[in-house]
């Protein structure tokens, strides 16, 4: 195979995941070129001009001014499973194809991760914790409770949902899912009933998951008037996209007792305002987006990584296809570049 040009960008972050992963490309003779987060655009457009495949990060913005400059390129790799820094409709428009990081380690930590969250939740583990933080102890109020009996509604039911759900299968809890992508008529659910009637769900349910990709549709998904659909004994867990949730809204609905407490791990913007109202509430968790971060799912990144960029570079799918529908674009694609 023909060696390719890989920009493999610089990022402290996701910088274990990364350096190896560049390491190896180059150790199997590929053209890598490692640019910093503040490179200038026109030195950008110049490598994009040369690119076979890049690889992005969340904090890599992909227009689709940066699609046109890369006239080569074969496709896009994420070594995560979120790709919304990327303009994905115009990367399909383009026939590009997209990988991403949704190895089983990641989907698996979270989760693991999400079922924690609603077990802390439901225990008041905020709450106890606090109490015995601040000086006190017990003082004879039970607020806790069981997971047993409880109605778990899931607003997407993708793998992390299911996988989520697949946990809880001896915690005795109903299940209950709204996912327009998912057909209520298919075969098997994992045990959970499919709706089409979102407020339906958000009333019945004593936990609320959202587990939604970030799209036109889900943008604000949950607001003002959804969680007032929500019982006042009920929690909120967002684990997935944080503008599928209206803040303010939510700040509000926590801050009055219209549910009864919510948990967090992804924000609107990130990192979250350090005046933003909900770092002062007592009924909230919030975690910095990395509450499934696991040294699995980091591990896990790297072949995953890897393995997408030489298969793109070579005319195959990735392994972790984000966007399969655009494989006969793809396809006509790569047939031009050949030419």
């Amino acid at each position: 195979m023909k060696a390719a040009r890989v920009i493999v960008p610089e990022d402290r972050l996701l910088a274990p995941c990364l350096d190896p992963v560049a390491a190896k490309l180059v150790a199997t003779g590929h053209d890598v070129w490692r640019p910093p987060q503040s490179l200038a655009p026109a030195a950008w457009s110049d490598a994009l001009a040369r690119a076979d495949v890049v690889v992005l990060t969340p904090r890599t913005r992909f227009a689709a001014s940066d699609i046109e400059a890369a006239p080569r390129l074969k496709g896009i790799v994420f070594p995560t499973i979120g790709v919304d820094a990327l303009d994905l409709a115009a990367a399909d428009a383009a026939g590009l194809a997209v990988g991403n990081g949704a190895t089983i380690e990641a989907v698996e930590s979270m989760a693991e991760a999400n079922v924690m969250l609603m077990a802390a939740l439901l225990l008041d583990l905020p709450g106890k914790s606090r109490a015995l933080k601040s000086g006190g102890w017990r003082d004879g109020t039970v607020r806790a409770r069981m997971m047993r009996g409880k109605t778990v509604g899931f607003v997407g039911f993708g793998r992390i949902a299911r996988s989520t759900l697949a946990r809880l299968a001896n915690w005795g809890v109903r299940a209950i899912f709204f996912d327009p992508y998912v057909s209520p008529g298919t075969a098997s659910h994992d045990g959970a009933t499919a709706t089409t009637d979102l407020a339906g769900l958000l009333r019945a349910s004593d936990i609320v998951n959202v587990l939604v990709d970030l799209t036109a549709e889900t943008r604000g998904l949950i607001g003002a008037t959804e969680l007032a659909m929500m019982r006042r004994d009920a929690y909120l867990v967002n684990t997935a996209r944080g503008a599928a949730v209206d803040e303010a809204a939510l700040a509000h609905a926590l801050r009055e007792g219209i549910i009864a407490g919510a948990a967090l791990d992804a924000f609107a913007a990130e990192p979250i305002a350090l005046d933003s109202p909900l770092r002062r509430l007592d009924n909230v968790i919030l975690t910095p987006h990395n509450i499934g971060h696991t040294l699995e799912l980091q591990e896990s990144f790297v072949p995953a990584t890897c393995e997408n960029v030489v298969r793109i570079a070579r005319g195959e799918p990735p392994l972790y296809f984000k966007n399969p529908h655009v494989l006969p674009r793809w396809r006509e694609r790569l047939t031009r570049l050949k030419a």
